[in-house]
């Protein structure tokens, strides 16, 4: 799966036995049991181009920040290959430029774009805090709290004040509980400013909940919007065929998706060249991922219908023909 020492998932092959005289089963790790029942569903179908995503795959050697997205990135891409695999769609992936995997050929080639949007939020910078005491040899317990809601990113500056205030760059000791405003406000979405709570010592977890109709919704699909749909890279290839555009967001504090198609609905735009957009979490140790998608509404139905056809047969893919279904009935009233 991965040969290099910085390999994302060498850490679940080198973990340690809780118990010293047992010997740990690592080929029994659930995320990578979970992984590899994915990559026997790719081998037994062997679509054009695996050969090329495993090399990449195995290859990842980047244990900074950027690398381990990258790397979620292209498992969500192996995710969403295997379950066409499962189904038996025809498809292939993309090793020139474009959308990541292809469905049929040219004229009426379609594609699926798979991305991942992890933003250095609470639980990040939960860790950073806790990694940065426990080499100081300090205690390294940080509790974080939210009011009202978690913010989906918090801004850079911010972000480095705070580690400065606890973690001091000469290192001196720092404050032991601070509370700032990590997101201003959106009046005109509904969004509330969003204050942390940092303190070190106490349970020593994390707090971040909301409500279903949470505004936190409503901003964490418009930074999805911002930073992945209207990227210029992803306009290019959106603009190259049409597209059904997959977004990962596991790695986001809240990654309830419960009300993500009445959020992302809201935000569409008559420029927008993707069929719709689908929010995908995958579970590192669940081989099926959960999706909430949403249709472009300014894009061509026919489109969308070729490409609900053409992923029927794909049970993760339903709920997009249902959407159709409703979408249509509700324009013939």
């Amino acid at each position: 799966m991965g040969d290099g020492q910085n390999h994302p998932l060498r850490r679940n092959i080198d973990r340690p036995s809780k118990h010293p005289d047992v010997i740990r089963s690592w080929w029994r790790d659930p995320v990578l049991t979970c992984l590899e029942e994915s990559l026997v569903l790719l081998e037994a179908a062997h679509p054009q181009g695996l050969d090329s995503m495993a090399r990449t795959f195995g290859a990842f050697d980047d244990p900074s920040w950027a690398g381990v997205e990258q790397f979620l990135r292209h498992r969500a891409e192996l995710v969403v290959a295997s379950l066409l695999a499962e189904a038996q769609v025809p498809f292939r992936f993309n090793t020139a430029a474009g959308p990541d995997l292809l469905m049929g050929e040219e004229p009426s080639c379609m594609g699926i774009e798979i991305s991942s949007r992890s933003p250095k939020s609470l639980f990040n910078l939960s860790q950073t805090l806790h990694e940065g005491l426990r080499d100081r040899g300090l205690a390294h317990s940080v509790s974080i709290r939210t009011d009202p809601i978690p913010p989906v990113a918090i801004r850079t500056e911010v972000r480095n004040a705070i580690i400065e205030q606890i973690l001091p760059a000469d290192g001196s000791p720092g404050v032991r509980s601070l509370r700032v405003m990590a997101a201003p406000a959106r009046p005109e979405d509904g969004i509330p400013e969003s204050w942390v709570t940092i303190t070190l010592g106490g349970s020593g977890t994390t707090m971040t909940s909301a409500p279903l109709d949470s505004p936190h919704m409503i901003a964490m699909a418009r930074d999805v919007a911002k930073n992945v749909l209207r990227e210029r890279r992803k306009i290019r290839q959106s603009q190259t065929m049409p597209t059904l555009l997959i977004v990962e967001v596991s790695g986001a504090d809240l990654p309830d998706l419960r009300s993500w198609k009445q959020a992302f609905d809201r935000i569409w735009e008559e420029q927008d060249a993707f069929l719709g957009m689908a929010a995908m979490v995958a579970s590192s140790n669940r081989r099926l991922p959960t999706f909430s998608f949403s249709i472009n509404p300014y894009a061509d139905t026919s489109g969308i219908a070729d490409l609900v056809a053409r992923l029927s047969g794909c049970p993760s893919f339903q709920p997009l023909s249902t959407q159709l279904h409703d979408g249509m009935t509700t324009r013939d009233v």
